[in-house]
Formats: C-alpha cells, structure tokens, sequence
C-alpha cells in the first residue's frame, strides 16, 4: 500500500515538472504566433483619429523610420490600418444656472465649478483593413506636468514608449 501511493506521488511529481519545464516553451511559441499575424502586413496607413497631433507625429515618423511597413496614402490602398487617439488631461469647467421654479415665483441663480481629474493617455489601435479585425492594441497613460512644454515632452514621451511596445510585440526582442 505505501509503495503504490510512493509510486503515485513521484508520477505526480514528474508530470508536474515535465509540464512545468515546457511552459516557457509555450510562452515564446505565443510570442512568435503574436508576431506572424503581421506577416502577411506589407503596408499600412496610420491616421490621427482623435486628439493632439504630437504623438500622432511621434508614432508616424517612428513606423516610418522602422522600415517593417510600406507607408500608404490611403486606407484602401494599405494592409493595415494603425489609429492614433490621445486623450488631454481634463480642466476646470464653470457654470451658471438660473431657476424660475421657486416657491416664491422670484428667480434663483446659481453658479457651479467642477474640475475634470483624469489623466492624458495616447491609444495605438492596429487592424486589418479589409476586415477591420484588431490585431494589437495598446494605451500609455502621460505624466501630467504644469508647465505646457513639460507636457508635450511627455506626451512624446508616452508616444514613443507606446511605439516601442508595439514594435517588440511585432519583432520581439532577440529574434
């Protein structure tokens, strides 16, 4: 009886070895599946959906000077379509409002502030153009800073870390 359930607990070992021996196996055959979905991809056409112009300028000039895609002048004519949206950080809003639905038929005023907290983020969005399927997706959020030239160093900042975090999921590093 003990030697079968000894015989059992070293089978259990092995296997979870053996099956823990093949993970990073598994997680560099992803890594490589990952990267062939952009294989067939000659050519593609980035355009600045929403927002400021500067990380759209920064991941432009960054997937031209890479040389992997081909740049197309229009989306008909590209293999794979790459969206830039940047959101700025939010600021303070202030309104006024006047009430004639009082108990005593004189009208109230009042005013209001309210300040919009969230943060500025850049969003790199890359999908097939035909079928519009989305292959990679990605979002950096940007430091807020209080100066103006501060911030849009930033935002390149976040822009070009987003490039390179698309870049090596498309050619990993080391490939």
């Amino acid at each position: 009886m003990r030697l079968l359930m000894l015989k059992r607990a070293t089978t259990v070992l092995i296997w979870a070895a053996s099956s823990f021996a093949q993970q990073p196996a598994a997680s560099k055959s992803l890594a490589a599946a990952a990267a062939e979905r952009f294989n067939f991809g000659k050519s593609i056409y980035v355009k600045n959906e929403h927002g400021s112009a500067i990380p759209f300028d920064v991941i432009n000039s960054d997937i031209q000077g890479w040389g992997r895609f081909v740049m197309a002048g229009l989306p008909d004519k590209a293999d794979l379509i790459a969206e830039v949206t940047s959101t700025e950080n939010g600021g303070v809003t202030v309104g006024s409002k006047t009430d004639y639905a009082t108990p005593d038929g004189k009208p109230r005023e009042s005013s209001s502030t309210s300040k919009d907290l969230s943060a500025s983020s850049v969003t790199l969005k890359v999908f097939e153009a035909k079928t519009r399927r989305e292959l990679w997706t990605g979002n950096e959020r940007v430091k807020s800073a209080f100066k103006k030239k501060a911030g849009e160093d930033n935002m390149v900042a976040s822009a070009e870390k987003l490039f390179k975090r698309f870049h090596d999921y498309v050619e990993p590093p080391g490939r």
